[in-house]
């Protein structure tokens, strides 16, 4: 996931910054505001300035050949205009790795969809465990697998 991280730090929160109060990382309280209204301390945070929202867990789905990997860029803050052929290039690398990938897709007017068939289910499977809920330029990626006839609607004419 490394190669995947334009930004250069992808790696663990905990093996970056250390474990609070352990190894001498400083314990910080930060607060996130509610959808509710007020704010909620967060204590123990080790993220300098940046404040993780409560993730609401979302259902991976049933296994296909297909997975939609949500969260991967903010298309606000991208100033490449071909940000969406890097990741796709980078994408396909760290996938490969799990099979043979037969089509890629990066929704550059999306919150961060990237589209991807493997040739087999075992093979998107192996990529969904490997990839989900993991850290991509400082951001939180979730790998959902997509029923094979909604993607063949999306991308088949």
């Amino acid at each position: 996931m490394q190669k995947l991280d334009r930004s250069g730090i992808a790696t663990s929160i905990v093996g970056t910054m250390g474990i609070p109060a352990v190894n001498g990382a400083p314990v910080a309280q930060q607060a996130v505001t509610m959808p509710f209204g007020g704010q909620v301390g967060v204590p123990g945070s080790v993220l300098p300035m940046q404040v993780l929202a409560p993730t609401v867990a979302e259902p991976i789905g049933t296994p296909s050949e297909c997975l939609v990997m949500k969260n991967m860029f903010d298309p606000a803050t991208e100033s490449d205009p071909d940000f969406d052929q890097d990741i796709k290039e980078d994408v396909e690398e760290e996938c490969s790795n799990f099979g043979r990938v037969k089509h890629i897709f990066v929704d550059k007017n999306s919150a961060g969809y990237v589209y991807i068939r493997f040739d087999t289910i075992e093979a998107a499977m192996k990529a969904q465990r490997a990839m989900h809920m993991r850290w991509f330029a400082r951001r939180l990626v979730s790998a959902l697998f997509m029923p094979t006839y909604e993607y063949d609607a999306k991308f088949k004419s």
